[in-house]
Parts: structure tokens; C-alpha cells; sequence
């Protein structure tokens, strides 16, 4: 059942570095290199394009849609099983055990537990599954005739785009985002963060937990240097 006025309120979750310990589009790729479904020259580009990404430099949010550009051209029904084959055999491992219980605790409240992330479907669709997660949202790819074009579909869910998507998920299931939580990770989080009542940073990257310091955010784990 979607979340709706029936549950008490939503906690919502980013995925990498949130419920994940690390990134899940880097298990995607060194796995689609490996079997040859990305090219020698687009995985080099990602990786430049990560660096680039964790170091500050350039717009991020066009810097995450040029990383899909090596979808360009695939079929999205192997992509999907790909993904699928990734999360058994790699993600799965990679789930916070502190986030689960974070989960049965919201779940025995009765709240519904939502992810909230800029991955895409491929990639969130096998953890919200296994998770029985309530609903999903995040970045979808675009595809004609079955056939991924390299483009998401919407806006990328991240930044202020992913306090967009909070705000207009809660109005139509009748949910005040002051009820709401927030497991994010990163200072790119804190957008959605300042606009739902309780927000937690997960193991925060360095201006996120300096944010989360000064506004009395509890913070969950802090592993990073």
C-alpha cells in the first residue's frame, strides 16, 4: 500500500552513502566495464567526471546527468537485469545495519519509509524491493522503443529538485513535511533536510556535518576524516 493519511508520518532516506555505505553506481559500472557493456573511453570519462564530482568542480547536478551518457544507446530491459544481478551479488552487502534499524523503528510507529535519491530506477528499484521500502522516488531514465537515450526523464532528483519532489509527495498523500524525517548524507541533502521536521546525517561528508553541528541535526555514525 503507497503511503497515504493512514500512516502517522514518512521517513524518507537517501540511498548512497545513506542506506548504502558507498556509491552504487560505481559497483554499476566496474561491472558494465567489465562485461563489456561500457566502453574503455565512456568508463574513463565517468571516472574523470567522479573526480571532478567529489572534488567541488563544476556544476554537479550537469555533471551527474553527463555520467549517464554511456546509457546512451542500451537496452533498458538488460540494464535493468544488470542491475538487478549487481545489487545480489554486491550491494546487498553494502546496507547499513543502523539504517535497518532505524526503518523497523519508524515502521513500528507507524510511518512509512520511503526512498528519496538521485539514482535511477535500475539501481533503486532492486534495494527498495528488498528493503520493502513503501515507495520510491527517484531519477528516471529516459528510453524509446526500449531503448535508453542517455537523458533522465523530469528533472535529476537532487539538490533543491529533491526538496521539490519531498514537498509535492507529502501534499498528495496529506502528509506535513514537519512530521517528516530525512536520512541524507551529504551537504547536496540539505535543501530537503531544512524542509522536512527531522532531519539526520548519516556519516556526513565534512559541510554537512558542520551544518548538522550547527544546527543541532543528530548525526548518525561519523566514519569520514
Amino acid at each position: 500500500m503507497k503511503p497515504g493519511p493512514e500512516y502517522k508520518y514518512i521517513a524518507f532516506y537517501d540511498l548512497d552513502h545513506t542506506i548504502l555505505t558507498d556509491n552504487s553506481a560505481t559497483h554499476l559500472i566496474n561491472e558494465a566495464r567489465k562485461r563489456g557493456v561500457m566502453s574503455r573511453g565512456h568508463f574513463r570519462h565517468a571516472i574523470w567526471l567522479s573526480i571532478l564530482y567529489k572534488l567541488g568542480i563544476g556544476d554537479s547536478t550537469k555533471m551527474i546527468v553527463r555520467m549517464l551518457s554511456w546509457l546512451r544507446g542500451l537496452d533498458l530491459e538488460m540494464i535493468n537485469q544488470l542491475c538487478v544481478e549487481v545489487f545480489q551479488k554486491q550491494i546487498v552487502h553494502k546496507i547499513r545495519p543502523e539504517i535497518l534499524e532505524t526503518m523497523d523503528l519508524h515502521r513500528s510507529e507507524g510511518a512509512a519509509v520511503v526512498l528519496l535519491s538521485s539514482a535511477s530506477e535500475p539501481i533503486c528499484f532492486p534495494v527498495g524491493n528488498h528493503l520493502g521500502m513503501d515507495d520510491i522516488i527517484c531519477s528516471r531514465l529516459e528510453s524509446r522503443n526500449g531503448i535508453l537515450t542517455g537523458n533522465t526523464l523530469e528533472n535529476l532528483v537532487f539538490g533543491s529538485e529533491k526538496k521539490n519532489r519531498m514537498l509535492t509527495y507529502c501534499a498528495d498523500k496529506e502528509q506535513d513535511p514537519a512530521d517528516a524525517y530525512y536520512y541524507g548524507d551529504s551537504n547536496t541533502d540539505r535543501h530537503v533536510m531544512e524542509a522536512v521536521g527531522f532531519p539526520v546525517a548519516v556519516n556526513p561528508d565534512r559541510k554537512l556535518c558542520r551544518l548538522a553541528l550547527d544546527r543541532n541535526w543528530p548525526i548518525l555514525m561519523r566514519e569520514r576524516a
